[in-house]
């Protein structure tokens, strides 16, 4: 009879904490603005926004991002996220390339992986704040 009550235990704490992936990614999904940022508990919002100019992030439910940046040219940075510790953080992955001359003088391309993870907090359909050891974004979506 343990056994039977145990597996049941078990199967409703996997569904649940698929229920909260789920709703994580439904919250999170659609365009999000920084509207308030932290640097070592300091507020620089205006700094952050003079230098990243029209920041956003994108989050879809399929689990891929794309940032779009602005100094001074615009770039888009794309990845994939996913969660961790419990659905309590969210893990955000991009590649990038750097490029070196090899012996020949050709360009080779060097991929790396960016890893940033951020601890989630009061996320809804309309506000989430992401913070990690040094920063706290908070973060919006913007009026249609």
């Amino acid at each position: 009879m343990s056994k039977k009550l145990l597996s049941l235990l078990l199967i409703i704490g996997l569904i649940a904490g698929c229920s909260k992936e789920k709703i994580y990614k439904d919250n999170l999904n659609g365009v999000w603005e920084v509207y308030k940022y932290l640097l070592n508990n300091v507020d620089k919002t205006n700094q952050f926004k003079a230098q990243h100019p029209n920041y956003t992030i994108t989050f879809t439910n399929s689990g891929s991002f794309t940032e779009f940046l602005t100094n001074p040219d615009s770039t888009y940075v794309t990845g994939t996220y996913s969660f961790a510790d419990n659905d309590e953080k969210i893990v955000l992955e991009n590649t990038y390339n750097t490029f070196v001359l090899d012996t020949l003088g050709d360009t080779v391309y060097i991929p790396h992986t960016l890893k940033r993870e951020y601890t989630i907090f009061n996320l809804t359909k309309d506000h989430v704040q992401l913070r990690n050891d040094t920063s706290q974004l908070y973060l919006d979506k913007p009026n249609p």
